[in-house]
């Protein structure tokens, strides 16, 4: 699937993304490939925690990185509410 992002940084690895116009949050980095004659590619690594138990594991994602999800494309399992 083919987006348009935009991308400002400063000086100090600060700034904003956005994903088809949507403000991307939760985001740990980012890395941009481009080639010649070929579509860019943004890989962005959002902010995801593990928590473990013995018996089970639960992933918790913070609500911008949920929201960033969303925007992208993805459907939350069950139960998971994204404000």
């Amino acid at each position: 699937m083919i987006r348009t992002a935009r991308i400002e940084l400063n000086g100090f690895g600060q700034g904003s993304i956005e994903v088809d116009g949507v403000p991307i949050g939760g985001v740990r980095s980012l890395s941009l490939d481009a080639t010649v004659d070929d579509r860019p590619v943004l890989r962005l690594e959002l902010a995801v925690h593990d928590i473990s138990t013995v018996a089970e594991t639960l992933i918790h994602i913070p609500d911008d990185t949920a929201a960033t999800l969303v925007a992208l494309g993805w459907t939350p399992p069950p139960g998971q509410e994204v404000g």
